[in-house]
C-alpha cells in the first residue's frame, strides 16, 4: 500500500510542476535590463545618498543631526566630506501628519497648507522662510505625544528629533523641576514628564503709524474715492484692537462692540477710544441686558476688517503680532476684558485662575504667544458643547495668576499658601511636560515635512521639531531612489565620499568621478569622444 501512495504523490507533484511551468510560459519576464529599464518604486521610497562634492562645505551638520550616528566627516586633500556607514543607517523619514498645526507668520495653519516661501517660527524664536514642502507615505511606528497646555497631540514618525529637556527622578520619586540642558531627541527616547519646548518669538517691529487705503463715498456726487488712513500706533489703539477681538463686529457700514450693561467702565473706554481715533461720535443701544457701542463709519469698518469678520475669523495681523511687548500688553488687556474672566474659588471649584474663550483657533494660539512674551504661560485646550462651535480656552493658572493680575491692572486676593505650575519659562523657551506618549504601527500614512532656510526647524503642535529630511544647508547631500544598495556586502557597508559622489546610473549618464587633485575628491563631466 505504501509504494502505491508514494507513486500517487509523485505523480501529483509532477503534475503541479508541469502546470506551474506551463502557466509561467505566458507571463512577462521578471528580469529588467538594467540600467535601460528601471523598477518603478513607490512614492516616498528612500534609497542611497548622493553627495554633490562641489556643494559640500564640510560643515558637519549632517553628522551632528544623524540620529543613528552613521555619518562621520573625513578629510580628502584640504577639504572634508561625509562618509556613511550603512550598517547603522535607518533611512530616517522625519515627518508629521498633515493635520499638524504649524506656527507661521502671523497665524497657525495645518502643515498640509504650508507652501514654499511661507515664514514659520523656528527654534531660535525667529521666523524663517520655507524652502521646500516634502510629502510622502510612511509605514512604521507613529508616535502620539500630548504635551500639557496643547489642545491636541503631536503625531510624528519615530525618528523625528524634537527639542526637549529630559527630566530625571529626584527625591521621593519626583521629577526634577528645573530644565537642565536642551537636546534633540526622537520620540522613542522620551518618557512621560519630559519637557518639550516652545520657542518664545523674538521678532519685534515697532511702527510709529499704521497706514491703509480706504474707500469712501462723496456725499454730493455719490462717487467712490480712495484716501489714505493714517493712525498713530499708540498703546490705546492696541487696547481698542483687543476689545474688537473679543466683542467687536462689523455690519454693513457700522462697527459695534457688545458688553454686559453693567460693564460701564469698558463701555466708556471703548466709546472714548473710537471717538479719539476716528473722530466721530458713537451711540449706544441696550438690548436684552447688553449694551452695544456703535460707530457708523465706513473708514472704521474697513480698518477693523483687518482683524476678521465673524468670531471664528478673528486674528492679529503681523504689525500687531510683532509689536513691542508694552503695546501687546494693551491688546491682551482689551481682549481679556471682553471674553476673559477671573475665576475666584468656590465650593464647587476652589481653583484661582484666568480664562479666555474664543472660537478662533488662530486667535487662541496668537494670544498664547503674546502671553509667552510677557513671561506668562497660557494653556490652550478645546471644548465643544452641543449645537455649538468648537471653542478654544486659554487658561492661566498656578504661579502665573498673580502676574496676569498685574498685567490686567486688577487686585487679586490670593489666599493660597503655595503656588505651583507644571510649566517652566525662561527668556527663550516655554517648557511643557509630556502628559502622555503612545505609539502604533501605520501603513502608508500620509506625512509632511518642511525644509526651513537657515534653522531647519519649526513649531509643530506647540512642540519644537527639527527637520532632517533635507538638513544640508547647501543641498549637497540628498537621498535618491537608487537601489544599488542591494550590492552591499559586509566589506562594503562603509561608503566613502568618492563612492557617495557616484551619480545614479542612467542610460545617458554623463558623469564620472575622480579623486585626483590637491583639493581631493571632485565630480567632473565625462569627456565626449
Amino acid at each position: 500500500m505504501a509504494p502505491i501512495i508514494g507513486k500517487a504523490r509523485g505523480a501529483v507533484n509532477s503534475l503541479l510542476a508541469y502546470t506551474t511551468g506551463l502557466r509561467h510560459l505566458f507571463h512577462k519576464p521578471y528580469t529588467l535590463k538594467f540600467p535601460q529599464q528601471r523598477y518603478a518604486v513607490e512614492k516616498g521610497y528612500r534609497g542611497r545618498h548622493l553627495l554633490h562634492l562641489d556643494r559640500c562645505t564640510g560643515c558637519g551638520i549632517c553628522a551632528w543631526i544623524c540620529p543613528e550616528k552613521c555619518i562621520t566627516i573625513v578629510q580628502r586633500g584640504d577639504r572634508w566630506f561625509p562618509e556613511y556607514f550603512y550598517g547603522r543607517c535607518c533611512f530616517c523619514h522625519f515627518c508629521v501628519t498633515p493635520d499638524t498645526i504649524v506656527t507661521t507668520n502671523p497665524s497657525v495653519r495645518p502643515i498640509s497648507q504650508i507652501r514654499s516661501g511661507d515664514r514659520v517660527l523656528t527654534h531660535t524664536g525667529q521666523y524663517r522662510p520655507v524652502r521646500q514642502v516634502i510629502t510622502s507615505n510612511y509605514s512604521g511606528r507613529l508616535y502620539s505625544i500630548r504635551p500639557l497646555g496643547a489642545p491636541s497631540a503631536l503625531r510624528v514618525t519615530e525618528d523625528h528629533p524634537l527639542l526637549v529637556s529630559t527630566r530625571s527622578v529626584v527625591k521621593k520619586g519626583r521629577l526634577q523641576k528645573k530644565p537642565v540642558g536642551l537636546e534633540w531627541k526622537t520620540p522613542k527616547e522620551l518618557k512621560k514628564g519630559d519637557y518639550v519646548t516652545f520657542p518664545i518669538p523674538k521678532e519685534t517691529r515697532d511702527i510709529d503709524s499704521y497706514e491703509q487705503d480706504v474707500t469712501v463715498g462723496q456725499a454730493n456726487t455719490g462717487r467712490r474715492l480712495t484716501r489714505r488712513l493714517k493712525m498713530k500706533t499708540e498703546p490705546d489703539l492696541f487696547r481698542l484692537i483687543g476689545y474688537y477681538l473679543a466683542e467687536g463686529y462689523v455690519v454693513k457700514r457700522t462697527v459695534g462692540f457688545a458688553f454686559a450693561e453693567d460693564e460701564t467702565n469698558y463701555i466708556n473706554d471703548v466709546s472714548n477710544l473710537l471717538e479719539k481715533f476716528f473722530g466721530r461720535r458713537t451711540r449706544r443701544s441696550t438690548i436684552h441686558h447688553s449694551t452695544h457701542v456703535l460707530l457708523h463709519s465706513v473708514v472704521a469698518t474697513q480698518f477693523f476688517e483687518n482683524f476678521g469678520r465673524g468670531a471664528e475669523n478673528k486674528n492679529l495681523p503681523d504689525w500687531v503680532m510683532f509689536a513691542p511687548e508694552a503695546k501687546q500688553r494693551e491688546t491682551i488687556i482689551g481682549a481679556w476684558r471682553g471674553d476673559g474672566y477671573l475665576h475666584n474659588p468656590t465650593k464647587g471649584n476652589r481653583s484661582l485662575f484666568w480664562e479666555y474663550v474664543t472660537v478662533s483657533r488662530t486667535l487662541a494660539f496668537q494670544l498664547q504667544q503674546a502671553l509667552f512674551r510677557t513671561g506668562i504661560v497660557g494653556q490652550v485646550s478645546s471644548t465643544q458643547h452641543q449645537d455649538r462651535k468648537l471653542a478654544y480656552v486659554i487658561s492661566v493658572r498656578g504661579r502665573f495668576v498673580t502676574k496676569m493680575a498685574e498685567l490686567m491692572r486688577v487686585e487679586v486676593k490670593d489666599n493660597r499658601e503655595k503656588t505651583f505650575s507644571h510649566f517652566e519659562i525662561d527668556g527663550d523657551y516655554v517648557y511643557a511636560p509630556i502628559r502622555s506618549i503612545s505609539s502604533a504601527n501605520v501603513e502608508n500614512q500620509p506625512v509632511v515635512n518642511l525644509s526651513i532656510e537657515g534653522d531647519e526647524s519649526y513649531v509643530a503642535g506647540n512642540v519644537t521639531a527639527h527637520n532632517c529630511t533635507d538638513y544640508c544647508p547647501e543641498f549637497a547631500l540628498e537621498e535618491t531612489v537608487e537601489y544599488d544598495i542591494a550590492e552591499y556586502t559586509r566589506d562594503r557597508l562603509v561608503w566613502s565620499p568618492e563612492r557617495l559622489a557616484k551619480p545614479p546610473v542612467k542610460k545617458d549618464d554623463k558623469y564620472v568621478f575622480s579623486v585626483d587633485g590637491l583639493r581631493g575628491a571632485s565630480q567632473v563631466p565625462k569627456q565626449e569622444h
